[in-house]
């Protein structure tokens, strides 16, 4: 494969791993509800926030590169 098609194939698995970051950190997030201690709720938040700030990262970043990789 050429230079062009390999980071078109590594964006879009960035992409899908970074959705799955995020859906785990939403999740996390979704179960500060359902936790009955204070040092719960704020594990899961704080547990919970870091995920999906990582997994939207992730995104970002993969969206950046693989509308850079089509342009070229």
């Amino acid at each position: 494969m050429d230079e062009r098609t390999e980071k078109i194939k590594n964006a879009k698995i960035n992409n899908v791993l970074g959705l799955f970051v995020l859906f785990f950190g939403v999740v996390i997030i979704i179960s500060i509800f359902f936790t009955e201690t204070d040092i719960g709720k704020i594990t899961n938040a704080v547990a919970g926030v870091a995920l999906s700030a990582i997994g939207g990262g992730m995104m970002f970043k993969s969206r950046q590169a693989l509308k850079k990789a089509l342009s070229a």
